[in-house]
């Protein structure tokens, strides 16, 4: 356990020692499948410990300092203000306390102060607690396709779901943000890192291969697209033509592989283009349990009806929205109107956050969370060559277009957490 003492010299208050071991048993308690009390638990008590971190006096010039954090707590701020202008103040309320994580964890990274290497040990143990949960949840998964002769518990929810309590567009980001992270660890030069270079390589290998086990479309496309990017960003700073163009390659050659062994996947994608649909269609959505059938409902079919609501939605409340407390209830009605009766039986949200904040709060609270989440911190990053924080940035960025992960818990849980993390390492 070396690897994760904690010596540093920049946390002088004793405090400093609790708030580091608070964030690494947060990390393991995003994993326990319906203990959301006890991650909420330890949320409060990083907040509580980073606050009491730092001498009352260094608080204005702290906080002054934190502007990216500053911009996460004024889009949730902006979001108090929507509820307050919703008729069903109760539901907005209820979507708020949901959303707790957006406020909690910006004003508790606002007082952190560690040194790099302490916020690489916590990034580290990030990397081995989201491998192992992830061997955990597929090797369950492997055991149910065994035993119940159906290939399909290799896929999808059924390995990151029945054990760990994540869908899998969740846990895919979650993979995501461990292989990136992984990448960023191996570049950084740490002795500590290096010794085990060999180990990391299989890690990203192992959740790579995870990933697309995951079957979610939009968690794998953003990762390949990062990883595209990372090699001919190299390929360029480095002039190493040969290895990146060998990297490039060899990931084409890995996808053809596992398509040859595992095609439920790659046929998982072809759903994207099925997007002709009909409101009053009664039929399930497709599963990779069974062939693909043109009669039912696919991602893209659903998404594509889900946002000619919203559109509709938007259009007569484009300013302010619906306000976040209506949202649910206004769609409900337009599906009602519509004979949209497989969105309203499933309560279907509108399956993208860009879309979601624009028709609950409208323009104007879809402008505050584009500058404050992405517009912002990328920029600042990309003036400082923080190329790690940029390309976690920019992968929530697009898992977010196909999935409301603040909808669910288990995305309140890792956006707000993984964002400020890596904003952290670029401070240093």
């Amino acid at each position: 356990m070396k690897l994760f003492a904690f010596n540093d010299a920049k946390a002088s208050s004793g405090y400093g020692k609790f708030l580091y071991f608070s964030i690494i048993a947060y990390i393991i308690s995003i994993y326990i499948k319906n203990a959301p009390v006890v991650s909420n638990a330890l949320m409060f008590f990083i907040l509580v410990f980073a606050i009491l971190s730092i001498p009352v006096n260094k608080y204005k010039q702290q906080l002054a300092s934190q502007k990216i954090n500053l911009g996460l707590i004024t889009f949730f701020l902006f979001q108090c203000i929507s509820v307050l202008l919703s008729t069903d103040k109760a539901t907005g309320l209820s979507i708020l306390s949901l959303r707790l994580p957006l406020l909690v964890f910006p004003l508790a990274f606002c007082f952190i102060n560690f040194e790099q290497r302490t916020w690489n040990s916590i990034l580290l143990a990030y990397v081995l607690i989201t491998s192992l949960a992830s061997i955990v949840g597929f090797g369950y998964g492997t055991y149910l396709a065994m035993h119940e002769n159906n290939t399909a518990f290799y896929y999808n929810d059924n390995i990151s779901e029945l054990l760990l309590g994540k869908q899998a567009a969740y846990f895919g980001l979650y993979i995501n943000a461990a292989i990136i992270t992984i990448i960023y660890l191996l570049g950084n030069k740490e002795t500590r890192i290096q010794r085990f270079t060999i180990f990391f390589y299989v890690v990203i290998v192992w959740l790579l291969f995870v990933n697309y086990m995951l079957a979610s479309k939009m968690s794998t496309i953003s990762l390949f697209i990062i990883l595209i990017a990372i090699a001919f960003i190299r390929i360029i700073r480095n002039k190493k033509m040969l290895e990146g163009f060998i990297l490039i390659f060899a990931m084409v050659i890995g996808l053809v592989i596992l398509y040859k062994l595992f095609p439920k996947t790659v046929d998982r994608f072809k759903t994207i283009t099925q997007t002709g649909f009909r409101f009053d269609n009664t039929n399930a959505e497709n599963s990779l349990d069974n062939k693909f059938d043109a009669n039912k409902w696919s991602s893209g079919s659903t998404r594509m009806a889900l946002w000619t609501c919203g559109k509709e939605v938007f259009i007569k409340h484009p300013i302010l929205g619906t306000g976040l407390g209506d949202i649910r209830n206004t769609l409900k009605e337009i599906y009602t109107e519509k004979n949209f009766l497989y969105a309203l039986n499933t309560n279907k949200n509108l399956h993208c956050q860009y879309f979601d904040v624009a028709v609950s709060m409208g323009v104007i609270g879809l402008m505050i969370f584009l500058f404050t989440y992405f517009i912002y911190p990328v920029t600042t990053f990309i003036k400082q060559r923080e190329d790690f924080a940029i390309c976690i940035f920019i992968c929530i960025g697009l898992c977010l277009l196909t999935e409301n992960m603040f909808d669910r818990y288990q995305g309140e849980q890792i956006i707000p957490f993984i964002l400020l993390l890596v904003s952290k390492t670029a401070e240093n």
